[in-house]
C-alpha cells in the first residue's frame, strides 16, 4: 500500500528530526517542530468540526502557517481550497459556493474583515496555540483521498475547481520532480510563487516528501530571491517564466549563484533569446517545461535539448503518453498541427461537481489540453497557442504564436499578444497588442518585420500600443481580457473607405 502525504513526511521527520524542514523570514523550523505544529493544528481543526472530506477555504499568505495547514489538512483527510487573500467578498462567496466549503481558515487580521462582511454559510477558524494530544493518521487516509480543490482559470477566465488527490500531489513531487530532475534529500528548494497556486503547493510538498529543505519567500522580489539563493545555498527550483525574465537582466558577478544545480522554467514560454541568456547567466542545468494545471508537467526541455531544439518545449515525460490529434481525434503525423492530449499518472481526478466538463475534457483516459502544437520526427513538441485563440482568416488557420515570435524580435518591443477580432466586413481580423520597451520603438519597424517574414494572410490589420498586457499571477497573458477590451474594435474602417 502506498504511503500518503503525512506518512511520507513523518518518515522523513523520524529519520532526521533535527534537520531544517522550512525556512521562512529567516526563521528555521526543524522536521520535529513542524511535526509538532501539524499535530497541534490537526487537533484544533478536528475540535472545530473539520474531519475527513470536509471542504475548507484556506485564505493565507505565503507563510509557515500555510505549510502547517497543507500537512494538517492532508493528515485529517479534509479537502482544502486555497484562494488569494486579496479577493473581494463577492469572489470569496462564489468560491465558498463553488467548492461547497463549510469552513474558512485564515489569519486573525483577514478574518476580522470577513466577520464584518457577514459571510454566511461557513464557520470561521483562526490559528490557535493550544497543544493537542493528537495521533497522526487515526483516519487511515487513503492516497486516492480528495486533497485540494484548485480554483484555477488559467488563461481562459472560466474558473472551474480542479480536484487533486493526495496521490496526484505525491506523483507530481516524486515522478515529475524528484525522478525527472534527479533530486535527493540534500536539496534546498526555494519557493517564490503564490501558495494558492498549484505550482507553489507542489514546491512546498516536494522538499518535505523527499527529506530536503524548503526556503519559502513571502513574495517574489528579485532582491529577496537572489539573496536567498546565495544565503541558503539553494540547489533547485521551478520558477515562473516572468520571474526569470526579470532575474536574468539583473544577474551580474556580484551574485553568488554557484549552489544552483537545476532551474526549471514554468507557467509560460520563454523567448529563445531569454532562454539562452538564462543558460549563460545561471550556469547550471536549465530546463523548460510545458504542462497544464489538470495534468502537471507534460514535456521537459533538458539542458542538452537547449543546444539543438531551443524553440521546442522538449519531449514527453517517460511516465506519460502524449499525442497530437485532429478534430476527429485522430493522431496526426509529425509537423502537422493539432490538439495536444495526454494520459498521465500526474493527472487530476476530475472537475469538482461538473461531470459534463470532466467527460468533455477526458476521453478514453486522455486529457484534451485545448493547446495546439506539433512534434518533429524526434518527438520534440512545439507549441502553437490555445485552440480557442486560433484565428481564421479567409478560411486559413492563423496561429498567433507565429506572429508574436516575429514581432517580439523587433527592437523596442517589450512584449506582445496577437488576437483575432470579429469584424463586420472580413469576419475576423488580426490585431497585435504591443508593449514598448523604450522610446526607440517604431511601429513602422514592426510592420516591415511582419511584411518580410509572414505570409499575406498572417499580416495584422491593426496594431495597438498598450502600457501593459493583462496577466494572471503566474505571468500568463490573459487573451480573453484583450478580447473583451477590443470587443467593439472596428479594424477595417480605414480599408473600407479605400475599397468604396
Amino acid at each position: 500500500m502506498k504511503k500518503n502525504i503525512i506518512e511520507t513526511f513523518l518518515s522523513n521527520a523520524k529519520k532526521t528530526p533535527k534537520k531544517t524542514a522550512v525556512i521562512f523570514n529567516d526563521k528555521t523550523h526543524t522536521y520535529e517542530e513542524l511535526e509538532n505544529d501539524v499535530r497541534n493544528l490537526s487537533g484544533y481543526l478536528e475540535e472545530k468540526g473539520i474531519e475527513k472530506d470536509t471542504h475548507v477555504i484556506v485564505m493565507l499568505p505565503n507563510s509557515y502557517e500555510f505549510v502547517v495547514t497543507m500537512l494538517s489538512i492532508a493528515n485529517i483527510g479534509a479537502v482544502m481550497a486555497p484562494i488569494n487573500i486579496t479577493l473581494k467578498i463577492d469572489a470569496i462567496q462564489k468560491a465558498i459556493q463553488t467548492t461547497h466549503s463549510k469552513f474558512i481558515l485564515s489569519e486573525e487580521s483577514i478574518l476580522n474583515k470577513l466577520k464584518l462582511s457577514k459571510i454566511e454559510s461557513v464557520k470561521i477558524c483562526s490559528f490557535d496555540a493550544t497543544t493537542y494530544d493528537y495521533r497522526f493518521n487515526k483516519n487511515n487516509v487513503p492516497t486516492n483521498q480528495d486533497y485540494i480543490l484548485a480554483l484555477t482559470s488559467g488563461s481562459t477566465g472560466d474558473p472551474k475547481p480542479i480536484v487533486f488527490t493526495q496521490e496526484t500531489k505525491i506523483n507530481r513531487a516524486l515522478l515529475a520532480a524528484r525522478d525527472l530532475y534527479q533530486l535527493s534529500d540534500n536539496e534546498k528548494i526555494i519557493v517564490a510563487s503564490p501558495l494558492y497556486h498549484s505550482m507553489g503547493q507542489r514546491l512546498i510538498l516536494l522538499p518535505l516528501l523527499i527529506g530536503g529543505v524548503c526556503v519559502l519567500l513571502e513574495k517574489f522580489t528579485p532582491k529577496a530571491w537572489l539573496e536567498s539563493v546565495s544565503k541558503y545555498n539553494i540547489t533547485f527550483t521551478i520558477a515562473i517564466a516572468s520571474h526569470l525574465n526579470i532575474l536574468v537582466k539583473l544577474i551580474d558577478d556580484t551574485h553568488d549563484l554557484t549552489s544552483l544545480r537545476t532551474i526549471v522554467s514554468s507557467s509560460s514560454l520563454l523567448e529563445d533569446d531569454v532562454k539562452q541568456e538564462c543558460i549563460k547567466k545561471f550556469k547550471c542545468d536549465f530546463h523548460e517545461c510545458y504542462g497544464a494545471s489538470e495534468v502537471g508537467i507534460i514535456t521537459n526541455l533538458s539542458p542538452f535539448d537547449c543546444e539543438n531544439k531551443l524553440s521546442s518545449v522538449g519531449t514527453a515525460l517517460p511516465f506519460l503518453d502524449m499525442k497530437i490529434v485532429n478534430e476527429k481525434r485522430e493522431e496526426v503525423k509529425p509537423y502537422q498541427i493539432g490538439e495536444i492530449i495526454t494520459k498521465s499518472k500526474t493527472a487530476f481526478s476530475r472537475y469538482y461537481n461538473n461531470e459534463e466538463k470532466t467527460n468533455e475534457s477526458v476521453v478514453d483516459g486522455y486529457f484534451y489540453t485545448a493547446d495546439l502544437g506539433m512534434v518533429d520526427e524526434e518527438g520534440y513538441l512545439y507549441l502553437k497557442g490555445r485552440k480557442k485563440d486560433l484565428i481564421i482568416v479567409g478560411g486559413t488557420n492563423v496561429y498567433p504564436v507565429d506572429i508574436e515570435n516575429i514581432i517580439s524580435q523587433v527592437a523596442g518591443v517589450k512584449e506582445c499578444s496577437v488576437i483575432g477580432i470579429t469584424d463586420s466586413y472580413f469576419g475576423e481580423i488580426i490585431l497585435a497588442a504591443i508593449v514598448k520597451e523604450n522610446d526607440d520603438f517604431n511601429l513602422r519597424d514592426v510592420k516591415i518585420a511582419c511584411i518580410n517574414n509572414l505570409a499575406e494572410y498572417q499580416q495584422p490589420m491593426a496594431y495597438e500600443i498598450l502600457e501593459t498586457l493583462p496577466k494572471n499571477d503566474l505571468g500568463k497573458i490573459m487573451k480573453h481580457k484583450l478580447q473583451v477590451q477590443f470587443k467593439d474594435y472596428d479594424a477595417s474602417r480605414h480599408l473600407r473607405k479605400i475599397l468604396k
